[in-house]
């Protein structure tokens, strides 16, 4: 069933789920291995997105980075943005920890600074486990919590695995199931994605997304509930030189009210 109608004087607003901030969009190979101490990776971007159905544009810029200490790799991000005609902040920070040669964990947190579309607060949790003999296939669960500015929450846990194949190929998948309150409304939402290439040179990903959302804000008075959505996402990651590089993504979404196509492209720079 989907639903459209106005927000009633003081009802609480959820936004969309932010699939581009730091703590789990970062690829889990940055786990795969303990790293020398010190800043790992800095990268500056900025995006834009056009919507149909006179929501606007989407606009943001932010900042991340990645730092070692050993056996944790700490991620932080601070974005601004434009969404539905509202400015936003967000802050996210993260750290994985490499447990033994099998297992690794990672632990997120972020906050936003009141806009309806980011969270009060959100935390993420997951646990990965490498498989077979070398360590090509890794499978992990995770947790989350979200809760809005005006006490919206969202529970989830999701099941994934990622395959390192021979010739630079990495596939991956993913299923997540939610609850959302108030209402109790119970959606699924599935993820594959396909990456070629090797650090240093160049990297390529398709990936694909489907299935339901819970709420949706569309700007001050308005939301949609319990619908169905598409997203399709190519990014490409090219390195200019030994330790800096570009990277780029297209990205179009679907839902019954509005679509949604837009880019991002950042710098970034390593550190060995």
């Amino acid at each position: 069933m989907t639903t459209k109608k106005k927000l009633p004087a003081g009802a609480w607003r959820f936004g969309i789920w932010l699939p581009g901030l730091i703590c789990m969009a970062w690829p889990s190979v940055w786990a795969q291995s303990t790293r020398p101490p010190g800043l790992q990776q800095a990268e500056i971007y900025t995006s834009y997105d056009s919507l149909s159905g006179n929501y606007g544009s989407w606009r943001e810029v932010g900042v991340r980075g990645l730092y070692s200490t050993g056996p944790h790799m700490v991620s932080g991000e601070l974005a601004n943005m434009q969404r539905f005609n509202e400015d936003g902040t967000y802050l996210g920070l993260g750290n994985t920890m490499v447990l033994d040669k099998h297992w690794y964990g990672s632990l997120s947190m972020g906050a936003g600074d009141g806009a309806s579309y980011l969270p009060r607060y959100r935390v993420d949790g997951f646990i990965h486990r490498k498989w077979l003999q070398d360590l090509s296939l890794v499978t992990s669960l995770g947790v989350g919590h979200y809760r809005s500015p005006l006490d919206y929450t969202d529970n989830k846990i999701s099941l994934g695995a990622t395959a390192y194949l021979p010739s630079s190929w990495v596939l991956q998948a993913e299923a997540r199931i939610n609850r959302s309150n108030p209402g109790t409304i119970d959606t699924q939402q599935y993820f594959m994605a396909a990456t070629w290439g090797q650090a240093g040179q160049t990297r390529i990903t398709g990936r694909y997304g489907w299935g339901e959302e819970g709420y949706q804000v569309l700007g001050s008075d308005q939301l949609i509930s319990r619908f169905s959505s598409h997203q399709t996402t190519i990014s490409a990651q090219h390195w200019l030189g030994p330790d800096w590089g570009i990277r780029a993504r297209i990205e179009n979404y679907k839902n019954p009210f509005y679509k949604r196509q837009g880019f991002l492209i950042s710098v970034f720079k390593d550190w060995p």
